[in-house]
């Protein structure tokens, strides 16, 4: 029996001395999320990954990663929360030569690029006397879209400006496409004569083209004069820029956005500029996403440029923040250079229960 001790106690010395000699370089660590974007509110899923690159196994080995301040975190989980976020500690078992995976389902309804971090990893020794800690360098994101902006102003306002736009469109034929032809009575540009036609029937045809042109829209974000401290004025920007561009969608319009925000985690443009059509939205909401309340460009420098980007019959949405009281300036700008209709939202009417 006092030989089987002494055996028990050379081993646990021997692995003790081991567990001392870890290299923290042969742990390692990474994380992946499920999503990219995500809407408001949406479970997805984060999987931490760690990897025991040695034989000698690790009986407690914990996961220090730093969620953002807006994720749900599940009670059962150790958690401290900073100024920049929650602090999640994840406890495991690792063997030699293993690696294993945790994952964990949240969720984030703040508007927003929200960043994942690895913090650190520690270990103890076999006899659990002392603990290591290593640093971790890791950053994942995700972005998530603003959520849906519900407003019956707002609704009537855009319900005027779509049947306006519809109306006006049946007056301009499109050059594109052709739904039959006619006979040529005289007074059709040259430009419009059908010469395959004219040689089939032998006589001067002309083109008919459609007149149900679908209808664009150039639709225009400026958030010139927003406090940067104010997350909640520029989400609703940004969550009414998402219904006007739904809704416009939902009318038929092909829409061009335009913004002058600063795309947080992106390369700083002037303008960004984005074509957004039905079933293609996802680049235009995670845009949305990203946008910050920092303007790279004036809104002068937007007006000219969507009237030099956007086509010759193309309407006009402008969204203003509250302090941006250029509204009718910008109006009668984009009417003098297009002809077109122009609708102007104020994020102050709409707070204050109205449209401009």
């Amino acid at each position: 029996m006092l030989a089987l001790l002494i055996i028990i106690i050379v081993i646990g010395i021997i692995l003790e001395a081991i567990s001392l000699r870890r290299n923290p370089e042969k742990v390692e660590l990474d994380c992946a999320i499920s999503e990219l974007c995500t809407e408001p509110g949406t479970p997805f899923h984060v999987q931490t990954t760690v990897a025991n690159k040695s034989l000698v196994p690790i009986s407690y080995l914990g996961i220090w990663e730093l969620y953002p301040l807006h994720a749900v975190i599940p009670e059962s989980l150790t958690s401290y929360t900073r100024h920049d976020g929650h602090l999640i500690k994840k406890v495991c078992r690792l063997g030699g030569r293993r690696r294993k995976k945790l994952t964990l389902e949240t969720s984030i309804r703040k508007r927003g690029v929200h960043l994942f971090r690895g913090e650190a990893i520690e270990f103890g020794d076999f006899m659990g006397l002392r603990e290591y800690r290593s640093k971790v360098a890791l950053n994942r994101e995700i972005v998530v879209y603003p959520e849906k902006f519900e407003c019956p102003h707002l609704a009537d306002a855009l319900g005027r400006f779509c049947g306006d736009v519809a109306a006006k469109r049946h007056l301009i034929r499109d050059p594109i496409i052709t739904v039959g032809s006619r006979e040529y009575t005289g007074r059709e540009p040259m430009k419009e004569m059908h010469w395959l036609q004219s040689a089939h029937r032998g006589q001067l045809m002309v083109r008919e083209f459609d007149y149900n042109r679908q209808h664009s829209v150039s639709l225009l974000l400026s958030v010139e004069g927003i406090d940067p401290w104010k997350d909640d004025e520029m989400d609703g920007c940004c969550a009414t820029a998402r219904t006007i561009c739904e809704t416009l969608l939902a009318s038929g319009a092909i829409v061009s956005f335009f913004t002058n925000a600063r795309l947080r985690r992106r390369d700083e443009k002037e303008i960004w500029k984005c074509e957004v059509s039905s079933g293609y939205t996802g680049r235009f909401l995670e845009g949305l996403g990203r946008a910050a309340s920092h303007a790279c460009g004036t809104l002068e420098g937007l007006l000219a440029f969507a009237l030099r980007e956007s086509s010759h019959d193309s309407a006009f949405v402008v969204v203003l923040p509250a302090k941006d009281h250029r509204g009718d300036e910008a109006a009668r700008r984009l009417r003098a250079g297009t002809g077109q209709e122009v609708l102007v939202i104020s994020a102050e009417a709409l707070g204050g229960g109205g449209a401009a």
